[in-house]
Parts: C-alpha cells; structure tokens; sequence
C-alpha cells in the first residue's frame, strides 16, 4: 500500500506523535512523509530506511505549501491513504483532493486540539475559514473525545451532516514505550515530581510550579522535573525564582525518551489548562502507578486510578499530588495495563478502517 502523511512541520507535539504511530504501523509499506517546514528537530531520523521523508521548506510554512502543491501537480502516484492531524493540513490536503491534485483513496483527518474553545478572534475566524473551504471530501474526520465531538458538531453543523465524524480514542504505541522505558541513563538521582510538554500558557506549568511550592510543604526533599522547551522558559524561570523555587525546578528541556524519566518519578503530572486529549497522560500511566491530571480534556475523569482536579487552580492541584503521594496505588499497575491495552495502534487502525468499511 502506498501511505501518505502531512505536516506542519518535523517537531514532535501530540498530533505528530499520532502521525509518527501511523507511519510505524505501516514500515512495511510505502510511506511518503512531507513535512512543510524543517524546524531541524531531527525527532524523526529513527524512521528514515522505513518511510520516504521530504522537508519542503527551512524558512517558512507557505513556502513549503507552495512546493507540496507543485509536487503533488505532477506526481501520478496514487496513495491507499492520506493521514493528517491539524486543521491546516487536513484542508491542504483536502482542497488538493477536491481538484484531483493528489490521488488518495481515503482521507483520515484528525483534530489536534478543540478549536472553538482553544482560539478567539481573528484566529478563529481563519479555522472556520478551513473548516468552509477544506473539509468538504475528507472520508473520516476523527475527534479524541466525545466533547470535542460535540463542539465540532455545534460549530461544524454542515460538514458533520456530510461527513463521517467519529471519537477513536488516541492510540498508543506499547512496543516502542516497552523499548525505550529499558534505558536507565541519564535519569536523576534525587527524589522528583515529572511533567511533561511544550512550555506554552496551555500546559499550565505556572499552575504546576505553584502548585509545587505547597506540596513541598509536606515533601521537602522533592524536586519538580520539567521536560520540554518553548517560549515561556524564561517566564517560568521567573516563577521559580520569584517562588524561591530555582533550585528545586529543574527545566530539563527537551527529551527524546520521556518513559525512563516517567518510570523514575515519584509522581508524573499533566497541569494543562485545556488540551484534545493529553498523549503524554497515556505515556504516563505506562510508567507509573502514581498519576495526577487536570481535567483538560473530555474523557479524563473516567480513566480509572488517575488523580484528577479542575484545571486552572494551583491549590486544587496541590492537594491532588499530595493525595496521591500519600496513598498506595500499586494496583494501578494492573488497572493501567488494562486500559492501555485497549488503545494500541493494532486497535486504533482497525477501528479506522470499521469506519470507512475497508475489509
């Protein structure tokens, strides 16, 4: 079969880890990646003698749209599948369909984030313009939860009357986790909390390192681990030391192997404001038995053995860690496993293909 991937560009956030699953499924395949800007992550190396890789642009996204449309006007290649997993290139591809540009038997399209509650403004305004113009042939559209099903369904009336719309919970690769949480370098040697994401407002680590001054109230000897990089770095740094934290938040940066350093924690967190559906939730729980989530997403608080509180309140989340710091989780270990099982990539691709009836 021949698969076909587009992104914004090589980073590696949640909807580029759903591609990079999509594209490992299908290694025996003929899988052609496009990424329409080179941020030189080199996050997808591990994947070059299975898939085809093109980085159409260094500069800017446009640029690389422009190059992606010209390639695909004279190719005569006919893909099985066209998998995307943001608004932008799931109307890029889909507008490209529409004029016979590229050749796709199925187009999977899957929301990254819920819009109409993340963006306002001048910037909403631009989604829905995608949304009118570039969802009018795609084969599945695939949201993460039933409430971001529900926001599209009231904001997105006529698409999803037209539209196979349906909730396929986020995968997870078990294998590739199984593989990586084996590796014991370069974890730390002192008692921490862990988090994970880019460092932007909607991961709430000013929420989580708030949070972290009263829980060392009760746990003086923990450290807050933060893995990721982004624009709100020097911000955050600020915090911590406005806090009188410095020491005890460690900004780690970016990691390409968040298990071990899930699997070493004492507690891992996810502190978003809002979210799809946080992937680095399910990493989580592949890890540890001890887990806290702000309800950020739909679907979070019927997880089983997950530690939850509202988002947004620094107190709440407090309370939450210290609660789960202090109680005995280890029949999480099973319960975890259990759940997890019932999201592996074998399932999700399956179910994909349930829903365009693909026998």
């Amino acid at each position: 079969m021949k698969i076909l991937l587009v992104l914004p560009n090589d980073s590696l956030g949640g909807a580029e880890q759903y591609l990079k699953m999509i594209a490992s499924y299908y290694n025996e395949h003929e899988v052609s990646i496009f990424f329409l800007q080179n941020n030189k992550t080199r996050q997808w190396e591990d994947l070059k003698s299975t898939t085809k890789q093109r980085y159409l642009s260094n500069t800017h996204e446009l640029l690389g749209v422009l190059r992606f449309v010209f390639i695909m006007l004279f190719s005569t290649k006919k893909f099985d599948y066209s998998f995307t997993s943001h608004v932008k290139t799931n109307a890029y591809v889909d507008v490209l369909r529409q004029l016979g540009i590229i050749k796709s038997k199925f187009h999977i399209a899957r929301e990254s984030t819920s819009i109409f509650l993340r963006y306002k403004g001048l910037k909403l305004k631009y989604y829905k313009i995608l949304y009118a113009i570039g969802y009018k042939k795609i084969d599945l559209i695939i949201c993460q939860t039933d409430v971001m099903k529900n926001q599209f369904v009231k904001f997105n009336p006529k698409i999803s009357k037209s539209t196979k719309l349906d909730v396929i919970p986020n995968p997870i690769d078990l294998k590739t986790i199984q593989i990586k949480s084996q590796e014991e370098s370069g974890v730390y040697n002192f008692d921490y909390i862990v988090s994970a994401g880019r460092l932007i407002p909607e991961k709430g680590f000013d929420v989580l390192i708030q949070a972290f001054k009263s829980v060392r109230e009760s746990y003086p000897k923990l450290k807050l681990v933060i893995l990721g990089s982004g624009n709100e770095l020097e911000s955050l740094k600020s915090l911590a030391t406005n806090l009188n934290l410095i020491e005890q938040v460690v900004f780690a940066g970016y990691s390409d192997n968040v298990y071990k350093h899930f699997k070493a924690a004492k507690l891992c967190v996810v502190s978003s404001r809002i979210e799809g559906f946080p992937n680095v939730l399910l990493q989580m729980m592949s890890q540890n038995t001890k887990v806290v989530s702000t309800l950020c997403a739909g679907g979070i608080d019927s997880i089983p053995g997950v530690f939850t509180c509202k988002t947004d309140d620094s107190n709440l989340l407090a309370s939450t860690i210290i609660s789960c710091l202090s109680e005995d989780t280890s029949s999480n270990k099973s319960t975890f496993k259990n759940y997890l099982s019932t999201r592996s990539i074998d399932a999700f691709v399956n179910t994909v293909n349930n829903k365009l009836e693909v026998i």
